[in-house]
């Protein structure tokens, strides 16, 4: 698997900080190959192993892992002499993980790693419990780039017939394992989005409306690029026969957002120079996951190019933007 230089050297450049790292991204973006990648290089600094703590809280091998008691009396009956190194993937499946992470910095020499598939990590909450201890990095799925170098494309494609897989496609990184078979690559792309709906939206929140869910799923795809606010959603929604008010589309729009499925670009009134609260443009994580829900049919359009420029710009960190507003 492809070696993420960028933020692999974060986490390098972070190594015995006394912070949290924490990694966030959208599910199945490579937060996981990349823990597992920041170990491979803990241990060619002749770290032993031993002192690498590295749970999965996906795997059934931590189910007993059900909170943060359960947790913390686990690291602590297993830590060895000197600093340890404690990498939790997936960590939002334990119960108040925060709890022991806090605990862990505080009671042993240790240097901790965390990794997560929701915004909760980075609540307003969740860091006044750890008091600012957190160092955050945020992955993204492969840039056209990386996703250049790695896909096994055909002899005879040049850059624009990769740049049009890419953009169909997406970037997520998987993909780069399916040998071309573009049946494989959408039914991945299917298993991707209904699986962050069901974990990190649905079952996260609680939701009922699982129709009213998806059908704003699909309205956020077709469009991306336009100002739009909850109230303009529940009006169209409304005129298609959904009950539905301004204040449950807000709120299932940040639903989506801390599962890093979408994201919002505020609109911003240069002659005040305030940040509109309402009005924005949303753009998805990932163009394939957007052409999932849309279809492919339309994959190549303006929306489709302004959707990978914006995703390009969170990638290098360009975190200032917004739309400017004469």
């Amino acid at each position: 698997m492809l070696k993420r230089e960028k933020y692999l050297n974060q986490l390098i450049e972070s190594k015995d900080l006394n912070l949290i790292k924490v990694i966030t991204g959208v599910r199945r973006s490579g937060k996981s190959t990349l823990l597992l990648q920041y170990k491979d290089y803990l241990l060619s600094q002749n770290i032993s192993n031993e002192n690498i703590i590295y749970m999965n809280f996906e795997s059934a091998d931590w189910y007993h892992i059900k909170n943060y008691q359960d947790l913390y009396n686990y690291i602590k009956e297993n830590i060895q002499k000197g600093k340890n190194y404690i990498l939790l993937d997936e960590v939002q499946n334990v119960e108040m993980w925060e709890k022991a992470v806090n605990s862990l910095l505080v009671d042993i020499d240790c240097d901790i790693y965390i990794t997560g598939s929701n915004a909760y990590l980075l609540s307003s909450e969740l860091t006044t419990l750890l008091a600012g201890r957190v160092l955050t990095i945020k992955i993204y799925p492969f840039s056209f780039k990386e996703f250049s170098s790695e896909y096994p494309f055909k002899n005879n494609e040049d850059k624009y017939d990769k740049f049009d897989k890419y953009l169909k496609f997406g970037g997520m990184p998987m993909l780069v394992n399916m040998n071309n078979n573009e049946e494989i690559m959408i039914n991945y792309l299917n298993d991707i989005k209904e699986v962050v709906l069901k974990k990190d939206v649905i079952n996260r929140n609680n939701i009922k409306d699982v129709i009213f869910l998806d059908n704003l799923i699909k309205y956020m795809s077709t469009c991306i690029g336009n100002l739009t606010t909850p109230n303009s959603i529940a009006d169209f929604m409304k005129k298609n026969g959904s009950n539905i008010t301004n204040e449950t589309v807000d709120s299932y729009l940040k639903m989506i957002e801390n599962a890093y499925f979408i994201y919002r670009v505020p609109r911003y009134e240069l002659k005040g120079k305030q940040l509109l609260k309402t009005q924005g443009k949303y753009y998805f994580v990932d163009n394939g996951l957007k052409n999932i829900i849309s279809g492919f049919s339309s994959y190549d359009t303006g929306s489709s190019y302004e959707n990978l420029i914006y995703v390009e710009l969170l990638r290098r960190r360009i975190r200032s933007l917004c739309w400017q507003i004469q």
